[in-house]
C-alpha cells in the first residue's frame, strides 16, 4: 500500500465517489434453503474457471481474504480501506420484498455503529430472484412484490427512516438519498413517493432525494415524475446506448433488437440469451468507457454520471458470460480521471460519481485489493480524485 504525504491526506478530492456495496457475502437461511448450507457469493466466485487462454478467473481476494459481512470488524476493515483511498461514501444494495428483507445485516451493522464514520445511502434493488445464475430464469426463489397500499408502502417506510435519520446518510440539500433500481415496476409509484415525502416530513427531515438507476432504457417517463435525479449505471448504460467494441455477430444482432424494445421485453431477451446461448459476449472495455465519457444527457434532467471497474461475470455465467476487456488498473485510470475532469461542467448539485462497484466480485467488478493486482485499483481511485500520477 502506498504511503501519500500528510499534504495529500488533507488535500479534498475533486468529487465525491459513491461506490456500491454489495451485501451477499454472509450466510442467511434463505439461501441455505436455495443453494446449500453456508451459500455466500464467495461460493460463486470460487469456482470461476477460465473461459480462454489468459482469461483472468478465478478472481481471488488478497491474502485469502473471504470475508464475512456478518462481522463487524469486516465492515469496519472496508470503511477504513474506502476512506484512505479518497471514496466518498458507499450505496448498499437493499432487498426488500413487501415486508421481508434479505442480506440486511451490514446495513443494519452500519445503522448499531454511528461511530462508523462514512457517508452511505441505499439502492433498492426491487427485483425478483431467480435461479438465472444456472439457467433456471423462471425458477423464482423470491417474488418482488410492489401492493399500492399506504400499510405495505409504510412498512417499508418505517425500515428506511433509520438510514434516512441517520447523521451519515449522504444528502442533496439536505435531503438524504434513496436509489430505486427498477421504478417501472412499481405500481402507482407517484403516490409512493409523496406519501413517503409527507411521512418524512412529519418526522423533521426537509424532504428526499429519489433517484433512479438508469441503465438499458428510460422507464416511461410516467414513472419518472417524482424523481429528483437519475444516475448511469455502467457498463450496462454505456454498453447499450451504442453496438461498440468484440462481440460475436449473433449477440450485436441480439444487442440491437433489444435496444429499441420496453424494459420488459429486453429482461425477457436477455434472460433467454443467458439460457440458451451458449458462448462469451464481449464488449470492448475502452471503447465502453469512451461511449460513459459522451453519453448524451437530456438537459431537464439531473444525471449523475457512473463509472465501473470491471466487469467479468463468468464464476457466475460461466460459458454464458458477459465480458470487458482488455482492462488494466490503468487503462481504469485514465478513463476514471478523464470522468473527474468532467465534473465541474455538469452543473450537478452535488459532483457525485456512482461506481460499480466496491465489491461485486462475481461480476468482477470491485476495488478490494486481489492477488493479481493488489491495490492497484485503488491507487487509481486515489490518483484520479487527487489529480495524481
Amino acid at each position: 500500500m502506498k504511503i501519500e504525504s500528510d499534504s495529500m491526506s488533507r488535500a479534498q478530492p475533486r468529487a465525491k465517489l459513491i461506490a456500491i456495496y454489495f451485501p451477499q457475502f454472509h450466510a442467511i437461511a434463505e439461501n441455505d434453503a436455495w443453494w446449500g448450507q453456508g451459500f455466500t457469493d464467495w461460493n460463486n466466485v470460487r469456482t470461476g474457471t477460465p473461459q480462454f487462454e489468459g482469461h483472468y478467473q478465478p478472481r481471488v481476494p488478497l491474502n485469502q481474504n473471504y470475508y464475512d459481512q456478518s462481522k463487524l470488524e469486516t465492515l469496519r476493515w472496508q470503511v477504513d480501506l474506502a476512506q484512505k483511498y479518497g471514496v466518498y461514501g458507499f450505496c448498499h444494495y437493499h432487498y426488500w420484498f413487501d415486508g421481508k428483507q434479505l442480506l440486511e445485516t451490514p446495513t443494519n451493522l452500519m445503522l448499531e455503529n454511528p461511530d462508523i464514520d462514512f457517508p452511505f445511502c441505499l439502492s433498492w434493488a426491487n427485483e425478483t430472484w431467480s435461479k438465472r445464475w444456472d439457467g433456471h430464469d423462471h425458477h423464482v426463489l423470491i417474488q418482488q412484490k410492489h401492493p399500492p397500499t399506504h400499510t405495505s408502502w409504510k412498512r417499508h417506510y418505517d425500515y428506511l427512516i433509520k438510514a434516512w435519520r441517520d447523521p451519515r446518510a449522504i444528502k442533496v440539500d439536505g435531503k438524504p438519498v434513496f436509489v430505486i433500481y427498477r421504478p417501472q415496476f412499481i405500481e402507482k409509484i407517484d403516490e409512493m413517493l409523496a406519501f413517503w415525502h409527507q411521512l418524512a416530513h412529519q418526522d423533521g427531515l426537509p424532504g428526499l432525494y429519489f433517484v433512479f438507476q438508469k441503465q438499458y432504457e428510460l422507464p416511461q417517463a410516467s414513472c419518472l415524475k417524482s424523481f429528483d435525479a437519475e444516475f448511469q449505471f455502467q457498463p450496462f448504460e454505456a454498453a447499450y446506448a451504442g453496438i461498440n467494441g468484440k462481440k460475436s455477430l449473433r449477440s450485436s444482432r441480439l444487442f440491437g433488437l433489444m435496444r429499441g424494445l420496453p424494459e420488459r421485453y429486453q429482461d425477457l431477451l436477455r434472460g433467454l440469451k443467458a439460457k440458451f446461448v451458449k458462448e462469451l459476449t464481449f464488449h470492448d472495455y475502452e471503447s465502453t468507457w469512451c461511449q460513459v465519457l459522451n453519453i448524451q444527457v437530456d438537459s431537464h434532467r439531473t444525471t449523475y454520471p457512473g463509472a465501473f471497474v470491471d466487469w467479468d461475470n463468468a464464476s457466475r455465467y460461466k460459458s454464458r458470460a458477459t465480458i470487458f476487456h482488455p482492462v488494466t488498473p490503468v487503462i481504469f485510470q485514465k478513463y476514471l480521471t478523464d470522468l473527474v475532469d468532467s465534473m465541474p461542467k455538469r452543473n450537478l448539485p452535488e459532483n457525485f460519481i456512482f461506481l460499480n462497484a466496491w465489491n461485486e466480485w462475481a461480476e468482477g467488478a470491485y476495488l478490494e485489493p486481489d492477488e493479481r493486482f493488489g491495490y492497484q485499483y485503488l491507487d487509481a481511485v486515489k490518483a484520479a480524485l487527487f489529480n495524481h500520477g
